[in-house]
């Protein structure tokens, strides 16, 4: 497999799980650009060195990380999607089965996107504040598909390594639940 090297990743969905990956990103010398509906969510990620604000004619990145809620990420794919916002698309919310399905009947481009999910403590273990080092040595479950582009699968790939995470692949049906 080719090695993808992220330069720009645009994240949308600043609570503690995108801002944790958007730090580890940063620190490792990608740039970020970072969105959410909420403008004070996105300002606290720049207060803590997470990225910056993702301008409206900035160029597509090499890989989109929704964290937004599960009921949302399949309208935000749509529309980032249909705006060109990157290269590659992945989310990192519980329900994929749902998700995919949802993704399908929506028509978004399934080719470029790639489900993943970090496995991450239950909200009362979870660490009050995001931080570059929430992921390390974490499991974080990636579902590839036949039909998944190898550069989105690489992509991907090169998210986890830099937040430290440690890849596990699976079909949709074996996700645990959350």
């Amino acid at each position: 497999m080719a090695h993808t090297d992220l330069q720009h990743v645009t994240l949308i969905g600043c609570g503690l799980i995108g801002t944790s990956i958007a730090l580890a990103l940063n620190s490792a010398g990608v740039d970020v650009s970072l969105d959410d509906m909420d403008p004070e969510a996105v300002a606290r990620a720049r207060e803590l060195g997470a990225g910056s604000v993702l301008l409206p004619d900035s160029p597509p990145a090499d890989l989109v990380v929704i964290a937004t809620a599960p009921h949302a990420v399949v309208d935000v794919l749509y529309e980032a999607q249909a705006c060109g916002r990157g290269r590659a698309y992945t989310d990192v919310a519980p329900g994929k089965r749902r998700i995919w399905e949802e993704a399908q009947m929506r028509g978004c481009d399934l080719w470029g996107y790639l489900p993943g999910r970090p496995l991450v403590p239950k909200p009362a273990d979870m660490p009050a504040d995001p931080s570059a080092d929430h992921f390390a040595g974490r499991p974080w479950l990636l579902f590839p598909y036949p039909l998944v582009e190898p550069d989105a699968l690489d992509a991907v790939d090169r998210l986890i390594t830099l937040c430290r995470g440690r890849r596990t692949d699976m079909s949709l049906e074996a996700e645990p639940v959350a």
